[in-house]
């Protein structure tokens, strides 16, 4: 619609341009009869009018469409006002003003209701208080020559009807390009909506595809999943048959820990098929459940050990996950095994606390401690482990302990960048 209205504009300001130059024609000759007719003054308003008339086409070339506007509805008017009081109502001079509706439309588009009453208003004006002037005889005409009269009559009837005719023509005929410019763009616009149509039937075919491919992996991964751990459940139970015939307390106690091992990816690989997201699960309840499980584990020692978890909101991915939930199996089996000895009861804190730079994990216990240090990892196996976990998460182990005061593991993650 904005290139109709701008290609409507456009036509209009060069009709009225045309119509300006047709005019200035038919003034013409005007000046020649005012002249040879001792009208001097008069020949040469005709010709200010005429430059008028000119000076409308240099504004709208300028795009100074209204002043050009508001310039052409005053020429107009004051052009037959005057030259009807020089030469009387009998002269036919006032048949002009029959053209101004179509002067007005031609200058105006429709929805400038305002502008076009207020034009109309001006022509009607002129055209009553020339007719006014005429029935009371207000002004005593100057041109008493009646064969000039009978002329001037006859050319006027003349001119004003082919320019109307003119006018006419002109707006059937940009009516009917106007139309045929709408039914060209309507026929566009009917084609685009095809296509239109034609590529929404088409993405919302590839959608129900995509959702279906979607809905197939997440099966898929809940299937993979749920696989995974009852592999896992059945490795773990041959580990628990083998331990019934394993009577050194050392080898029974490595495939304890190992059972362990096996259960933590187990439990993970279960909160993975319950989780909704199958691709991410909360680690908050994973590790929750997994301290209960390694807690139970290590029941037969008969020691009150109670967790302290302050972990914030992380759903995080299996790559991500796993190393995370064998580490903190590790240290929690650690101390189990090494921590309580001799006491009946203790404490062990996990925290995972998000920051600025991603989240900071410690965990403590308040055990006898011990002299090893991660220098010493290569003569135990967890502390290998928990070292090899903690660097497979991008993160730098630091591990403190003394004395009788416990130990204490910490170490910055950013699992967005794992």
């Amino acid at each position: 619609m904005t290139f109709s209205y701008l290609l409507s504009k456009e036509s209009r300001v060069k009709a009225i341009n045309r119509f300006c130059a047709l005019t200035m024609l038919f003034a013409s000759p005007y000046i020649f009869i005012l002249y040879r007719k001792g009208h001097i003054f008069s020949a040469v308003v005709m010709a200010v009018l005429i430059s008028l008339f000119y000076s409308c086409i240099v504004l709208n070339k300028k795009h100074l469409h209204q002043t050009a506007k508001i310039l052409l509805i005053f020429v107009t008017n004051f052009s037959v006002l005057y030259f009807d009081i020089l030469l009387g109502y009998n002269s036919g001079i006032h048949l002009y003003l029959y053209t101004s509706p179509l002067i007005v439309y031609l200058l105006f588009d429709y929805k400038e209701k305002g502008k076009i009453i207020l034009s109309l208003t001006s022509y009607l004006l002129n055209f009553f208080l020339i007719f006014l002037s005429h029935q009371f005889k207000w002004i005593e005409h100057t041109e008493n020559d009646q064969n000039l009269i009978n002329f001037l009559y006859t050319l006027n009837l003349t001119c004003s009807l082919i320019l109307s005719f003119i006018l006419i023509i002109y707006f059937a005929f940009n009516n009917s390009s106007f139309n045929e410019l709408l039914i060209d763009i309507n026929s566009s616009l009917e084609n685009k909506k095809t296509e239109l149509e034609s590529e929404i039937e088409e993405k919302n075919r590839t959608q129900k595809e995509l959702l279906k491919t979607l809905k197939e992996k997440d099966l898929l991964m809940a299937e993979v999943h749920h696989r995974v751990k009852n592999n896992l459940a059945f490795v773990s139970g041959l580990l628990q048959l083998q331990s019934l015939y394993v009577k050194e307390t050392k080898a029974s106690q490595v495939l304890q820990e190992s059972f362990n091992r096996i259960k933590a990816i187990s439990l993970l690989h279960e909160k993975f098929y319950e989780s909704n997201e199958l691709e991410k699960t909360e680690i908050a309840p994973y590790i929750k459940e997994l301290l209960e499980f390694l807690k139970l584990s290590f029941s037969s020692e008969k020691k009150e050990i109670v967790f302290h978890t302050d972990i914030d909101h992380l759903l995080i991915n299996l790559t991500k996950s796993m190393p995370f939930s064998l580490l903190i199996n590790e240290l929690v089996t650690n101390s189990f095994k090494h921590a309580f000895t001799g006491r009946n009861s203790g404490n062990i804190y996990i925290s995972l606390k998000k920051n600025s730079s991603g989240f900071e994990f410690n965990y403590r216990d308040d055990g006898i401690g011990f002299t090893q240090t991660l220098n010493d990892k290569d003569e135990s196996l967890g502390l290998n482990l928990t070292d090899a976990f903690t660097r497979q998460l991008k993160g730098e182990p630091q591990f403190t302990s003394e004395k009788n005061k416990g130990m204490h593991f910490s170490a910055h993650f950013n699992f967005d960048q794992v």
